[in-house]
């Protein structure tokens, strides 16, 4: 009996130890982030939200870089202040792992062009790193981006994001707006990144769900 005890222990032992370290390795919150400036989550009435874009299961799509990121951007709640020339807008959704788990404290490093279609490239105006509250929501105030040149080309209106979790692999993406006349034939956009929008009392309103795959 006592033989049978013990190796029922040892059994139990090692599956707990097992889970543990499947746990820390999983895309799970970030501890890391916990100076990060936690972006404050409110309810916007149904009528002005538009729905979220994406469920958990897939990846979100990543998309390139682009010339003008630069690291080390200030930990704000919004991106832009009230006095910055553009249209308002307030992007709001969640970060979740692939098995649907909401990321608490996951950053989201986000930066895009001025109403004119400009990088600010000296400073960081229009950049910063907002997180996830515990249920890994977010809320973007920023302005609507203007659009640029590539080449012959207009892009469409975007802005980029970097996400980190703890766990997870980074993901660097660009966000759209839905009825955009340059999307079609943009070399760069990914139909899963197109963010539905309504605008409601000045501001545009958009959603979209990031999901970030374990690492």
């Amino acid at each position: 009996m006592l033989s049978i005890l013990l190796h029922r222990r040892s059994f139990l032992t090692g599956l707990l130890g097992a889970t543990g370290a499947g746990l820390l390795q999983a895309c799970t919150h970030n501890a890391a982030a916990a100076d990060t400036v936690i972006a404050p989550t409110r309810a916007i009435p149904l009528d002005e939200a538009p729905p979220p874009v994406r469920a958990c299961g897939a990846a979100t799509v990543d998309q390139i870089e682009g010339p003008f990121y630069k690291p080390r951007a200030p930990h704000r709640l919004a991106i832009a202040n009230d006095r910055e020339p553009g249209e308002r807008l307030v992007i709001t959704g969640t970060v979740k792992s692939t098995r649907c788990a909401p990321l608490a404290k996951a950053e989201l490093d986000i930066w895009h062009a001025d109403a004119r279609g400009d990088y600010d490239n000296d400073g960081y105006h229009l950049r910063g790193i907002l997180a996830t509250d515990e249920q890994g929501r977010f809320e973007l105030r920023s302005i609507v981006p203007g659009r640029y040149l590539n080449g012959k080309r207009y892009r469409p209106s975007h802005l980029h994001v970097k996400l980190r979790a703890h766990g997870c692999e980074e993901l660097t993406t660009q966000l759209y707006f839905a009825n955009d006349p340059y999307l079609d034939g943009d070399p760069f956009m990914h139909s899963s990144l197109v963010m539905p929008h309504r605008t409601a009392g000045g501001v545009r309103r958009a959603a979209f769900d990031f999901v970030l795959q374990a690492a």
